[in-house]
């Protein structure tokens, strides 16, 4: 066992056919990986995972601001759905960053292109939320609450 691949215990090829390095020369060549990628199982039962401690996490992609004070405190502000007026603004501060990553999606497609900084934080009153940073937009977004 010693010297073999993960992709040749679970028999599904490193990359298609006829593929070598580089694997990026051509815009089809980026669409033949992509489309070899999505149908590959591992990666979609990958992206059903819990996070974390065996907590789920709803995913949503609502916008959200994050303002910060001079005293280095943020705050978490978006539309209230159960605020005393309709279309009020809610503000959480946010206690502690509890974990952070880097996602990029469809990184072969100029006009879906993603990528994006992810913080999964504690907000005062306990709800734990991932905010997100879009790097080439540089807006905010709430995109999952954790259960």
């Amino acid at each position: 066992m010693l010297g073999t691949k993960v992709s040749e215990i679970h028999h599904y090829p490193l990359r298609p056919p006829g593929f070598e390095e580089p694997l990026f020369p051509t815009l089809e060549s980026r669409w033949a990986i992509a489309e070899h990628l999505a149908s590959a199982p591992w990666l979609s039962r990958g992206s059903e995972l819990p996070r974390g401690n065996g907590e789920t996490v709803r995913r949503c992609e609502k916008p959200a601001h994050v303002l910060w004070r001079v005293d280095g405190r943020a705050y978490l502000v978006r539309r209230c759905p159960n605020g005393p007026h309709k279309g009020s603004l809610c503000k959480r501060r946010v206690v502690r960053v509890l974990e952070r990553w880097r996602e990029i999606g469809s990184w072969w497609d100029a006009e879906r292109r993603m990528d994006r900084l992810v913080f999964r934080v504690l907000l005062a009153g306990g709800a734990v939320v991932d905010l997100a940073f879009e790097r080439t937009s540089g807006e905010w977004l709430l995109v999952g609450v954790a259960d």
